[in-house]
């Protein structure tokens, strides 16, 4: 008899094992329903929410590597920062989390890391959007005589090829802005912030010559002409 009541109490500790198991199941696949169902409608609070509770329960799921980008979109930078290290510790040659950990870097004023981490990945792939980036961390941390190095460097690499940069419009747009054109508009402002405002209207305009929809390029220019005019 007591042999018995062992396996009966056995039975149902696999038993609620078991339905412990299944129960957990179908509330992660409620939840991934419900990250689906956000990103498709942009809505990223939501989405951060469901993929949090599906980690709570499994760690290791394979949306965890969402997270990054989901931070980034909600443009809580240091979450993404912190998020993306994480998982460049188990992804290092992934180049869409190191553009992640990039954009966080210069949103936070870590313009130094930003630089090192741009030459880093310019020598390793040679790919634009890195060298651009170093660029922009030369400008940024006031160092003129390397960004001007840069540039031209960039000019004379990419000058025959269709290759185009991402450039921010406002912290929720992008614009995809032809290399040598982004290149242009990167002497104005380093122009503008060495004096020679002659130079940097003439640098403008070039960039809206090469690609005259360029937003940024334009605002620079307008910006700098009521200057004048004032």
């Amino acid at each position: 008899m007591k042999n018995i009541k062992i396996k009966l109490a056995t039975i149902g500790i696999i038993a609620s094992t078991v339905a412990c198991k299944q129960t957990e199941k179908q509330s992660t696949a409620k939840l991934e329903t419900l990250f689906k169902n956000s990103y498709d409608l942009k809505d990223v609070p939501t989405a951060i929410t469901a993929v949090q509770l599906i980690l709570a329960e499994d760690s290791t799921h394979v949306l965890r590597d969402s997270l990054p980008s989901l931070y980034l979109a909600a443009q809580n930078f240091e979450a993404c920062l912190t998020l993306t290290n994480q998982a460049l510790q188990r992804k290092p040659d992934n180049e869409e989390l190191t553009k992640y950990k990039m954009i966080s870097l210069e949103q936070l004023g870590k313009d130094d890391e930003l630089l090192a981490l741009s030459k880093k990945m310019f020598q390793k792939t040679g790919k634009v959007e890195f060298i651009y980036k170093q660029a922009s961390a030369e400008l940024l941390t006031g160092d003129f005589t390397s960004a001007e190095t840069t540039i031209n460097t960039m000019m004379d690499k990419f000058k025959n090829k269709p290759d185009s940069v991402d450039m921010m419009i406002d912290q929720m747009r992008t614009q995809k802005v032809p290399v040598i054109a982004a290149c242009w508009n990167m002497k104005g402002y380093m122009f503008i912030q060495t004096q020679k405002y002659r130079e940097a209207a003439m640098a403008f305009q070039k960039a809206i010559q090469i690609y005259p929809d360029f937003i940024m390029a334009r605002r620079n220019l307008d910006q700098l002409m009521q200057n004048f005019s004032r």
